[in-house]
């Protein structure tokens, strides 16, 4: 899609503390080979959108280590091209770190760019979702915004700080409302994913951006429409979907994708995931080990046992450990002996041998990174 470019937005994510203390949730791990950011980039490769720019707020050396040559997202070599855009102002007064001010900032993304259509997702989104038949409503339907939304159960307890959407029976857009677990039924909830005409973001951008400083792209957005200057369309996304907003829920829809039914509804041969390749080579098994129902990453050496838990590049499991129901980031060396139950261990980090740790399914214990316990 020429007249598309897509923007991948890291200033939505929300933070999973203590996992995102040192690096944003888009370049986090995911299932001990993704980072979240990847599920965004392939839809936006997939969809045939090639001109790519990434909205970073924070943590830059995590996401460019992760992102490489960022050549792994490009589907056309010669006109794709993917573009880090960042905000030094920002950094240097944090209130004004907004997704507002960073395409202020890089406003030669709007300027430059032949693209008539702008589409913005999110970096912590699980999903895999094919952008054509949105961006084929919007330019039909001669829409200026387009929201992309799902309807969700359960708003008590996840998709906290998220945006539940009120339209009409045109799907038009007339309210929102902040979920803070107020909301008992199920509700159409934003996936933070927008489509915009280039003039209209323009512009927004230059008639409201002013007013306030600090706002973000969707405040800023719902001003324009109470003021009745742009009308929203609401579309539906049907398919699976996860939004990350705590360290509980990051070990839950981590745990989940060992169900294979679950695993099926997000991965499709068909839809691709495409993340950084690694040198490195198949995992390892020991005679003595014994692994059931787990992701196990290349690179890793297992001599151990290893039930139902995700464990990520060169990592090493001595003989006799044990690990259950947990995340092991990537060069972890988990000694002879220990056992590790409901932890999420982060990288690069030691466990002694003989040492338990020992958490519960409902309150999981997360070790830093490069800790030596």
């Amino acid at each position: 899609m020429k007249s598309v470019t897509g923007i991948v937005n890291f200033h939505t994510a929300p933070k999973a503390l203590p996992i995102t203390k040192e690096r944003p949730l888009g370049s986090t791990s995911y299932l001990g080979r993704y980072a979240f950011c990847d599920f965004a980039l392939s839809n936006l490769c997939n969809s045939g959108i090639s001109q790519v720019g990434l909205l970073v707020k924070d943590h830059l050396r995590s996401i460019l280590k992760h992102l490489g040559s960022m050549n792994s997202w490009v589907i056309n070599t010669k006109i794709g091209h993917t573009h880090i855009m960042y905000n030094e102002p920002g950094q240097r007064d944090p209130r004004l770190n907004s997704d507002v001010n960073n395409l202020l900032e890089n406003d030669w993304m709007l300027y430059d760019s032949a693209s008539q259509y702008f589409v913005f997702v999110p970096s912590h989104l699980i999903c895999a979702m094919n952008l054509r038949p949105y961006v084929k409503a919007h330019i039909k339907e001669n829409r200026s915004i387009t929201i992309i939304a799902s309807k969700q159960r359960n708003l008590k307890s996840s998709w906290i700080g998220s945006d539940v959407l009120d339209f009409d029976d045109k799907g038009v857009l007339i309210g929102s409302d902040k979920n803070n677990g107020q909301f008992a039924n199920p509700r159409v909830v934003s996936l933070d994913t927008l489509i915009i005409n280039r003039t209209t973001l323009v512009n927004l951008l230059r008639k409201f951006a002013p007013l306030d400083p600090k706002a973000d792209l969707f405040t800023l957005i719902m001003t324009a429409y109470k003021e009745g200057v742009v009308p929203i369309t609401v579309d539906y996304f049907d398919g699976f979907v996860r939004a990350v907003d705590s360290f509980a829920h990051y070990m839950d829809y981590s745990l989940e994708m060992l169900d294979k039914h679950k695993a099926d509804q997000l991965f499709n041969p068909a839809w691709p995931i495409y993340t950084l390749t690694h040198d490195t080579p198949p995992a390892l098994y020991g005679e003595e080990s014994e692994v059931r129902n787990s992701y196990i990453s290349n690179g890793a050496r297992v001599e151990g046992k290893v039930i139902n838990s995700i464990i990520a590049r060169n990592v090493h499991i001595g003989k006799g450990a044990v690990i259950k129901n947990s995340i092991i980031f990537s060069s972890v060396n988990i000694n002879e002996g220990a056992m590790v139950e409901n932890v999420l261990i982060d990288k690069y980090s030691i466990v002694e041998r003989d040492h338990i740790i020992k958490g519960k399914a409902k309150e999981p214990i997360y070790v830093a990174q490069g800790a030596i316990i």
